[in-house]
């Protein structure tokens, strides 16, 4: 049988270059390379017991149409924190900060593209 590991997502932007300052300034991604337009994010891998030297790729792609995405749930040390900063940058906040029964506090946003992206971080207590 054969195996499948996950490398990355790819996503379509109206505008690469913004897009790109957004994750890099915003959610602390990495810029790894640009080519033929294109451009490639570094994104630290979390979960327990990882040390975020493991990383996936989020490749932004030039697009006159972009159709927004669900890009998943991405784990921070401070939610609340974070959703300051995504507003600061203008964006969308889909889900205020909240304590979820599940031990977790978590919050929504959309990217400058309309791409949904959510956050967590265990909650105190």
């Amino acid at each position: 049988m054969s195996t499948v590991a996950f490398t990355g997502q790819s996503i379509f932007c109206a505008d690469v270059e913004k897009s790109a300052q957004f994750y890099e300034q915003t959610l602390g991604f990495v810029r790894q390379s640009v080519d033929d337009g294109d451009l490639s994010l570094a994104v630290p891998l979390g979960g327990s017991g990882t040390t975020h030297s493991a990383t996936v790729n989020l490749l932004l792609h030039h697009s006159d149409d972009p159709q927004p995405v669900d890009l998943g749930t991405f784990e921070t040390d401070d939610v609340d924190a974070l959703i300051d900063q995504v507003h600061a940058a203008g964006c969308e906040i889909t889900t205020e900060p909240a304590d979820a029964p599940w031990g977790v506090r978590e919050a929504g946003f959309r990217d400058p593209d309309g791409n949904g992206l959510y956050v967590t971080a265990r909650a105190n207590g």
